[in-house]
């Protein structure tokens, strides 16, 4: 037996039933010192995060879930005012399947049996599910690779670190906020308020709103660990667990998730990256004490995200999660209730197009006929207003965004170009083309 086989085959060691194989890998560890430090390594993680008992959700935690489920169901309905709309159905349909999926997996994450590394950190995840249970908030510091002021999505292997810092409460309802420099999301139970300091914009929508993108699972650290084991059992993510000072440390190595037939979304969030997730647990509590997220890029590996200090049980000021606006904010409107052109417009590219010919024209009501906001800001109006178009290019579709990105070059007023790409999209209910950024 050579090395690769044994290590592929050690974990058999730890097994409950004897394999054919346990042996032949007994025997190879003994006269191969390299292997036997690796299978020492392995058994003291194994040991670390092996549970006294079996773990299993209870009656009471799957009748709880099922009844949410089933009321936001029916709220949602009252709401729409269609009960058999195929739409929310849909919706609930995929969380009632999400919640099922996880009844399932609480029964078979044990440590009675360990096949390999994925089921080690199996076993950690749902132990560290359980050390939340008794959470009453959670407040996280740390930093990320991004630009202030732009989306909580983006990420850039050259920008420089802007801190960071979530605060969630496990209240009736929940709230929480995010926070980074030029951004804020805050949720009050009720509704997501997100407002944007740099333009001076704010836009109100449901609780479940996209505002804060891949960091919302940290608000939850028991769902982010639930989609680490769906992730491990489905073989969409390869995990290793090893321990060291009273540390557990998980890591999850995940593949880009898109379409990269056009590389420009490439690297540009944590989902369309090729990265890494590296979780440190107490190993003791099972408590989440930090996250680091790598992305592997063609020339380096590069640190974007790291979650440095997570506080359990702390006492938040009252005035937290209320969110005081200025007086003249510039509200984000809905992009199914803008009143579009009267023509119409038949794509992407007539949809830039006509944003551009509007700024040039400084035609601000037709501007607003694709710029989802209630007003155009005096900013905008000074950089843009009176440009002159160089070219528009043809539309593409890159990574998990809805929309295209359409290439342009302007003239600005100021005389010098740009050349970027312009996002639209029209996946809202009207079907409405709305210009998204990138301008």
């Amino acid at each position: 037996m050579n090395c690769q086989d044994a290590g592929r085959l050690m974990t058999d060691l730890f097994d409950a039933e004897k394999h054919p194989s346990a042996e032949s890998v007994r025997q190879h560890l003994e006269g191969c010192p390299e292997c036997r430090v690796r299978f020492e390594q392995e058994q003291r993680a194994f040991d670390a995060i092996r549970p006294a008992q079996r773990i299993v959700a209870s009656q009471h935690f799957k009748e709880g879930a099922m009844k949410t489920i089933i009321a936001e169901a029916e709220r949602e309905s009252a709401r729409s005012g269609h009960s058999r709309n195929w739409r929310y159905w849909s919706r609930w349909a995929a969380v009632a399947a999400a919640a099922i999926l996880l009844f399932l997996l609480f029964p078979v994450l044990r440590i009675d049996k360990l096949g390999n590394s994925r089921t080690a950190g199996n076993a950690l995840l749902a132990q560290s599910v359980g050390a939340l249970s008794n959470v009453q908030t959670v407040h996280m510091i740390g930093r990320m690779r991004t630009l202030p002021g732009d989306n909580f999505e983006l990420i850039g292997a050259n920008y420089g670190f802007v801190p960071l810092e979530l605060w969630r409460e496990y209240s009736n309802p929940p709230r929480w906020r995010v926070e980074k420099t030029g951004r804020v999301v805050v949720m009050d139970g009720q509704s997501s308020t997100l407002y944007i300091s740099k333009n001076n914009m704010a836009m109100t929508a449901t609780p479940t709103a996209g505002f804060v993108e891949w960091l919302r699972p940290l608000l939850d650290p028991e769902s982010i660990l639930q989609q680490e084991v769906a992730a491990g059992q489905a073989g969409k993510a390869k995990t290793e667990v090893t321990e060291s000072n009273g540390t557990l440390t998980l890591s999850v190595r995940r593949s880009a998730n898109g379409n990269f037939a056009n590389d420009w979304s490439m690297n540009k969030s944590i989902p369309e990256s090729d990265h890494t997730r590296i979780y440190e647990f107490d190993s003791g509590t099972k408590r989440l004490n930090g996250l680091q997220v790598i992305v592997h890029t063609g020339d380096a590996d590069v640190t974007v995200l790291e979650i440095t200090s997570i506080t359990y049980n702390e006492a938040f000021p009252l005035n937290l999660f209320t969110l005081l606006l200025p007086s003249d904010v510039n509200w984000i409107v809905n992009p199914a209730q803008i009143n579009p052109p009267a023509a119409g417009l038949d794509g992407p590219k007539q949809a830039a197009t006509f944003f551009f010919d509007a700024l040039a024209r400084k035609d601000w009501d037709a501007v607003l006929q694709v710029y989802p906001v209630s007003s155009v800001s005096d900013k905008l109006k000074q950089y843009y207003g009176g440009l002159g178009v160089v070219s528009i290019g043809e539309p593409f579709k890159s990574g998990l965004y809805p929309g295209y990105f359409v290439p342009y070059e302007v003239r600005l007023p100021s005389g010098s170009n740009k050349k970027f790409k312009l996002a639209v999209r029209n996946d809202n209910p009207a079907a409405n083309w709305v210009v998204d950024g990138g301008f």
